[in-house]
């Protein structure tokens, strides 16, 4: 049996290097690494990614041109076919699988923009639970230093209160979801891996 561990945060937490990092220190030591993401790349997730990454007239994902419910079972869709299609096997089949965002992220950005926590908890109940979630922890401020620097802005970065209201709701999940672990995303790279790196042997590879 493999294992299964997904990376959350607010935007410009750095979430994305640190899956990479992961999964080479990973591979480094013989495992068979599966490096994903949500949304995925699969037909829905890349109708939800251009949605909203392109903004303008294509981006519906504004709480304006679709409902925050079927922004949520989009979401919900594409992960359905994630989770069957991808984590399920692959984790079966004894690899790692490492997901840059997974439910989490519907519940914390989700629920900051209005919708009930508990029907999104149930929205998501298929989705299998990892064995470890890292939160790395940003505050806002920092967010939108790191974002600001960006080409492209998606919807939620542009929105500092609402990168706030999903701060908060991070570390409310975390105190509910015993399989969440929060690692300061304030230090360097180098410091953020180790942590992470510490919490994977402590957590699975000495159980």
């Amino acid at each position: 049996m493999g294992m299964f561990i997904v990376i959350e945060g607010i935007d410009g937490a750095g979430k994305s290097t640190q899956a990479k990092l992961l999964a080479e220190w990973f591979e480094e030591r013989g495992h068979e690494v599966v490096l994903t993401k949500e949304p995925t790349d699969t037909a829905f997730g890349k109708l939800i990614r251009k949605l909203v990454l392109t903004g303008g007239k294509e981006g519906i994902i504004d709480g304006a041109r679709i409902s925050h419910e079927a922004e949520a079972l989009l979401f919900a869709a594409d992960r359905a076919e994630h989770v069957a299609k991808l984590i399920k096997p692959s984790v079966e089949a004894g690899k790692i699988v490492i997901s840059d965002r997974y439910f989490y992220s519907s519940l914390a950005y989700q629920w900051a923009r209005g919708l009930d926590l508990e029907w999104l908890i149930d929205l998501n109940r298929f989705a299998i639970r990892p064995d470890l979630v890292i939160l790395l922890d940003l505050p806002v401020k920092e967010s939108m230093k790191r974002i600001n620097g960006r080409s492209i802005k998606t919807e939620f970065d542009k929105i500092a209160e609402l990168q706030k209201r999903v701060r908060e709701n991070y570390l409310k999940l975390a105190e509910r979801f015993p399989e969440m672990r929060i690692v300061n995303a304030l230090a360097s790279v180098e410091d953020i891996h180790n942590d992470i790196v510490a919490l994977v042997e402590h957590e699975l590879l000495k159980k």
